[in-house]
């Protein structure tokens, strides 16, 4: 009895043994290295920054009107049922909704702490847990897709840009012949007319609202007498299984990837536009340091000066900036989602606030969205430590290991 009784307890709080495993795990390592001595710094400040979310956060939604035991009793309302103020502060009570709100975000933060619960949704009338489901891992996975999709572009093409920056739109060079100095200069021109195209690409990338981008896409399709690729699935598959007697339905993944292009594309747009700029003002700052003309004045030159020097110490301050990234493309999502017709978490979220007024799941998915951004910007963070001799020696200094 005593050993299922400690079972069910280990069970019930398994988020709370989860971070505490961590805590002593990086303790018992920092005692014998400085660099795990840095990452238990930085849990255990992204640990107190979550608890100063969750405090925002929980606030913030307390500044709404209404509150859940007032939505429960008016869908009673409907059905017919006869209400007073006593079955109001009834309800009240049973929700803990009479306690002081320092005395309920404790409560929220432990039920958090212990065993993952982000409460209760009052318009869904489930736990928030359950009325999420999969929609934050879809909105994740998004948002994910997205930047992957800004990075692959922006980083390659913002190098590209940022080398067309530094070259002539003609070889001058006089010890080449005139046919090399002829093809040269095709090739410098059609770079510069690159770069030029890729900035115009990215102003237009920051000009240009991601809705409205959505927006042209499906009136595109419409003018076109095509059927706008919204939500996720076709009517056609939307019900279907992915497996039906015949086993794996090629046609329904066919049918998703036809519609999971505009979202990631979309979201992707923005971040795109402004990694873009990004990346090519990075490497343009770092070409012109002392270090790349030692190296150019040692012979190094062309795409192995480029690559060795300031693209590669060009890609750390962007590595270290994913977690600010994903934030700003889940800002995009929730408009995004509701043009495009998705039913992820961020279409949750304008539901919950402008909709059905439900504080708990509106405070669930923002700190789950905290939680990612911290938790990247604490992983980014080690692993630079980690990689970076930079970045090793200023936050560990010169003899951390």
């Amino acid at each position: 009895m005593l050993l299922e009784s400690l079972i069910s307890f280990l069970a019930d709080t398994w988020l709370l043994w989860i971070l505490v495993g961590i805590r002593v795990t990086l303790f018992w390592q920092a005692r014998r290295s400085q660099y795990f001595h840095y990452v238990l710094n930085r849990y255990m400040l992204a640990l107190i920054t979550l608890l100063l979310v969750s405090g925002i956060v929980f606030s913030l939604m307390e500044v709404l009107p209404g509150d859940c035991a007032e939505k429960i009793i008016a869908y009673k309302n409907t059905q017919g049922e006869t209400i007073t103020q006593a079955d109001i502060d009834a309800e009240r009570a049973r929700l803990g909704l009479d306690k002081p709100m320092p005395v309920r975000w404790l409560n929220w933060v432990t039920d958090l702490t212990l065993n993952g619960d982000l409460g209760y949704s009052c318009a869904k009338r489930q736990s928030v847990n359950l009325a999420l489901g999969d929609r934050f891992w879809m909105s994740f996975w998004f948002c994910v897709a997205g930047l992957a999709f800004a990075y692959l572009i922006a980083v390659p093409f913002g190098i590209l840009s940022a080398y067309a920056l530094n070259q002539p739109w003609k070889d001058r060079n006089p010890r080449h012949s005139t046919v090399k100095r002829s093809i040269n200069s095709l090739g410098l021109a059609a770079n510069k007319l690159l770069d030029l195209l890729l900035r115009m690409i990215s102003y237009l990338g920051l000009a240009l609202p991601n809705f409205l981008l959505a927006l042209t896409i499906i009136l595109f399709y419409v003018f076109a007498g095509e059927s706008a690729p919204t939500g996720l699935f076709s009517d056609q598959w939307n019900n279907e299984p992915w497996f039906n007697d015949q086993g794996f339905q090629t046609g329904k993944l066919v049918d998703f990837m036809g519609h999971i292009w505009l979202p990631i594309f979309v979201i992707g747009w923005a971040a795109t536009a402004l990694q873009l700029q990004t990346v090519r003002a990075l490497v343009v700052d770092e070409s012109s340091k002392l270090y790349v003309e030692a190296a150019r004045a040692r012979g190094v030159s062309g795409t192995a000066l480029w690559i060795r020097y300031p693209v590669r110490h060009s890609i750390s301050p962007l590595f270290n900036s994913i977690g600010f990234d994903f934030q700003r493309v889940f800002n995009d999502l929730p408009i995004v989602a509701l043009v495009i017709g998705l039913t992820d978490a961020a279409a949750l979220l304008i539901e919950a606030l402008a909709m059905t007024n439900d504080q708990e799941l509106a405070a669930g998915i923002l700190f789950l969205v905290a939680l990612v951004v911290i938790s990247m910007n604490f992983l980014t963070d080690t692993i630079l430590a980690a990689v970076d001799p930079r970045v090793r020696n200023s936050v560990l200094g010169a003899g951390g290991h």
